[in-house]
C-alpha cells in the first residue's frame, strides 16, 4: 500500500548526497509551512546500483492530497533543473532559519522482490 510521495532519481555530481539533502530539505520546509508534512531522504542499494529516494507524506503517513502531491512534485522537479551552486546557495539561506527542519540520507539495501514492496517499512 503507497503511504506518499515517492520521489526516485540519480545525481551524477560528486556532491550527490549534499545536493539531494538540499533539494529534499528545501520543498520539505517550504510545505511544512502549509501542511503537516513529514520527509525521509534514502540513499538506496538495489542491485549493484545506487540513487536516491525522497519519500513525502501527510499527517500521520497517510496519503496527502492529490493537487498537493502534484505542487510537491512540481515543485522539486523546478528546483533540480537549477544549478548546483544555486541550489547550495539556496540552501545554506535556508539553513539559516531557526524554524528550518533538516532530513539527512540514510543507507538502505533492497532486494528485488516481485511479489511485494515493503520500502515504506523503512519510513
Amino acid at each position: 500500500m503507497e503511504k506518499g510521495l515517492e520521489i526516485t532519481f540519480k545525481v551524477s555530481d560528486i556532491d550527490q548526497r549534499l545536493i539531494t539533502e538540499a533539494l529534499a530539505n528545501i520543498v520539505g520546509n517550504e510545505f511544512v509551512s502549509r501542511i503537516e508534512l513529514d520527509w525521509r531522504i534514502f540513499h538506496v542499494k538495489l542491485d549493484g546500483e545506487r540513487f536516491f529516494k525522497v519519500c513525502f507524506t501527510g499527517p500521520k503517513m497517510s496519503r496527502m492530497h492529490p493537487l498537493l502531491e502534484k505542487e510537491v512534485r512540481e515543485r522539486f522537479e523546478t528546483l533540480s533543473h537549477n544549478s548546483k551552486d544555486e541550489i547550495l546557495k539556496l540552501y545554506r539561506a535556508e539553513e539559516k532559519n531557526k524554524t528550518f527542519r533538516r532530513q539527512y540520507a540514510r543507507e538502505v539495501e533492497e532486494q528485488r522482490d516481485l511479489w511485494q514492496d515493503n520500502f515504506w517499512a523503512y519510513f
